[in-house]
């Protein structure tokens, strides 16, 4: 009896000839009410989104579970952090919690339990979901977020992240400010948070591929930070072996790291510009833009405008110059007060040009795996 559910804006599709057991997993909090076509809700500012990554899953899940790492990663990045905020975190993994299905737990910062403010809840839904919410500024505030973050390999290193957060509680114009903002200037913003942390995580990655060892053998983790991180590795320990492939914290699959060792041929219908894993360059464009109408139509219309805006000043120019060197036009037709017109057209039309095409740049931000991790002779370049 097959079956398809729309849940968390995700198409779910039961395959099984027989009546689904469960449904898909869901992130409750007050979510329900959300409009499944316009994935807008009464109360909540949501936002969407989907990146593809040149990296395991595995590390996806890790990168995304890790909330010590945001203020000094993403330091004064727009939904990042500030790096003088970085602190210590409490952090519990649930006793008795850890089971096939993942496990659940809580942080906050050493700032929050000195104020006694409340936890923000964690779990991990195997084998890829990552979610959160809470109330981060204390009970007595009525801010609320929450988050449910899809991690799913596309092949051995790369994965995709479908991402919903949402929150509430904050001030009506501040509220009126975030849903004026342009959906595809957040969506940018979110493929830079997400890339900031590419350059690192496939140099771990490449790194482990050259030593052959567990990642117990490298990684210093840290009760103050790592506490998630190091459950998540140990869970791998435990199911991994049920997995096409895994890299748990003391364990591997003898195949983990075999896309490293040649570029894969391109998917099918991408440039071969090169995409994804190996040592090929890929942009922006393929990670994200190809795949989200909003992004991708921004795009156009940006490269349209920047078009339309250089032929502007193209005219402006020509026509300036024309009548400039014709006396006969000027006096006949009266022609002097265009040229009013016409030349302060030329540097607007230019500079908005420009602006344009700095804009259309940013849906093409490349990436490219860093060689110096790859082998031992990259270390000592």
């Amino acid at each position: 009896m097959r079956e398809c559910r729309v849940v968390e804006g995700i198409v779910w599709v039961w395959m099984g000839e027989e009546a689904p057991e469960r449904g898909p997993p869901e992130q409750g909090d007050g979510m329900e009410g959300i409009n499944a076509v316009t994935g807008k809700h009464p109360d909540y500012v949501v936002n969407d989104f989907q990146i593809d990554l040149p990296y395991d899953h595995s590390y996806l899940v890790e990168n995304l579970i890790d909330p010590a790492h945001i203020p000094i990663s993403h330091d004064a990045t727009p939904g990042g952090g500030k790096r003088e905020n970085a602190q210590a975190y409490e952090m519990i993994v649930d006793a008795g919690s850890m089971s096939t299905s993942g496990f659940t737990g809580r942080f906050r910062t050493a700032t929050q339990r000195e104020k006694d403010d409340p936890f923000i809840e964690v779990i991990y839904d195997a084998p890829g979901i990552v979610r959160q919410k809470g109330k981060p500024r204390g009970e007595a505030s009525p801010l609320r977020f929450g988050a449910a973050l899809h991690c799913m390999p596309l092949s051995l290193g790369r994965s995709r992240l479908l991402f919903r957060a949402y929150f509430t509680g904050i001030p009506p114009l501040l509220k009126l400010l975030i849903t004026m903002k342009p959906q595809f200037l957040a969506n940018l913003n979110s493929c830079k948070i997400l890339e900031q942390d590419a350059g690192l995580i496939t140099t771990q990655e490449d790194h482990f591929r050259r030593t052959g060892g567990a990642l117990k053998d490298d990684y210093i983790l840290l009760s103050s930070s790592d506490t998630f991180v190091k459950a998540y590795r140990q869970w791998l320990d435990r199911v991994g072996h049920g997995m096409p492939w895994f890299q748990g914290l003391a364990s591997r699959s003898a195949n983990v790291d075999s896309h490293l060792a040649e570029i894969p041929p391109s998917p099918p219908n991408l440039d071969p510009i090169g995409h994804r894993a190996g040592n090929f360059l890929e942009t922006r464009y393929h990670r994200h833009v190809m795949h989200c109408p909003t992004t991708r139509k921004a795009l156009h219309r940006v490269q349209k405008l920047k078009k339309g805006m250089l032929a502007l000043t193209v005219a402006s120019i020509t026509l300036s110059c024309s009548m400039a060197t014709s006396n006969q036009l000027l006096s006949k037709w009266n022609l002097a007060r265009i040229l009013h017109f016409t030349v302060p057209l030329i540097p607007v039309s230019t500079l908005a040009a420009a602006g344009l095409h700095k804009l259309e740049k940013s849906f093409f931000v490349s990436f490219k795996r860093k060689d110096q991790m790859s082998a031992e002779s990259g270390l000592s370049k």
